[in-house]
């Protein structure tokens, strides 16, 4: 897909625009990206560098929408995200005459789970959201086909009202499935960050806080980097860092997956991503988490290429 040029208007769900004069002595428009959320407080503006006085707009604003046009920044085209997978067999397709390498999902693979997720005893999937949701109960049935003993727990935030929800699929304080966020981090191995793009922000200091040395934290779409590199900031340097994002909404992950125990082939799409690798186990491991959500095709990716697609792409 091309580059788009939507306005800043359109191109995100954000609540308010800051305009900041530039310091510099260049004529020419540039910007940094960070992120607003009216529910968060450490989630930064967009910040735009502009010839201009300090002046906010609201952002569906039609001054702003009429004079603010600017293109998105190039980024790298990567013509061949190539990986290394030692369980999973890795097919390279050619698109638009660009070389792209892929693996094939499906329950005849499921068997190789446990292989792929060696030395992982346990997932925590934090939150309870559309995506959390799905991914959960989908790991948890494939899991259990591949007759693994890794066990899938949920962490939320104490008092949650989405501690019923879980229960209510299956998940229980008894058999150790439900429990408290920041235990459950503290307790996997493989903890898939699927809270609120404003909940990230003002969780994850805390959530990697708990996360053991050599454990992997798992995302389903880069806005944490994007948050992080508007900080200056990064990842802890003693974990792995990985994504897989399907293509779809939650509910479409678990509809699907479940259509696929009569019809096998049925899912949505994903990509993931190795932003961080501590112990060479990442990729297998993004891999299998995909293989397990039911996704037919798994495609590679950067969590960067991710996080700017969403903010210019899908908002825009």
């Amino acid at each position: 897909m091309g580059t788009s040029t939507p306005s800043i208007a359109s191109s995100c769900s954000f609540k308010t625009l800051k305009l900041l004069h530039s310091t510099s002595s260049s004529s020419s428009l540039g910007f940094r990206v960070g992120f607003l959320s009216s529910s968060s407080k450490t989630l930064k503006f967009l910040l735009i560098r502009v010839s201009n006085n300090n002046v906010s707009f609201p952002i569906g604003s039609s001054l702003l929408a009429s004079r603010m046009m600017v293109s998105v920044p190039d980024t790298k085209r990567l013509t061949a995200l190539d990986f290394e997978t030692s369980v999973f067999y890795k097919e390279k397709v050619t698109l638009a005459g660009n070389d792209e390498y892929v693996v094939r999902g499906g329950r005849h693979l499921f068997h190789l789970l446990p292989e792929a997720f060696k030395g992982i005893k346990q997932i925590g999937v934090l939150g309870w959201g559309s995506q959390a949701c799905a991914q959960a109960q989908n790991l948890r049935d494939s899991l259990a086909e591949a007759r693994s003993n890794i066990v899938v727990k949920i962490g939320l935030r104490k008092g949650s009202r989405s501690f019923a929800k879980a229960r209510a699929v299956g998940f229980t304080e008894e058999t150790g499935t439900l429990g408290d966020i920041y235990e459950t981090v503290a307790e996997s191995d493989l903890g898939l960050l699927l809270l609120s793009d404003s909940a990230q922000a003002d969780n994850y200091e805390k959530i990697c806080s708990h996360m053991k040395p050599n454990s992997i934290l798992g995302l389903s779409h880069g806005f944490l980097l994007g948050h992080l590199q508007s900080l200056g900031l990064d990842f802890p340097e003693s974990v792995s860092v990985i994504a897989v994002c399907p293509k779809g909404l939650g509910p479409s992950v678990r509809r699907l997956y479940v259509q696929g125990k009569e019809i096998d082939g049925p899912g949505v799409n994903a990509s993931f991503a190795v932003h961080q690798d501590v112990d060479g186990r990442a990729t297998d491991v993004a891999l299998a988490w995909s293989v397990a959500l039911g996704s037919p095709l798994t495609f590679s990716t950067t969590l960067e290429q991710e996080y700017k697609r969403d903010t210019f792409g899908k908002h825009g």
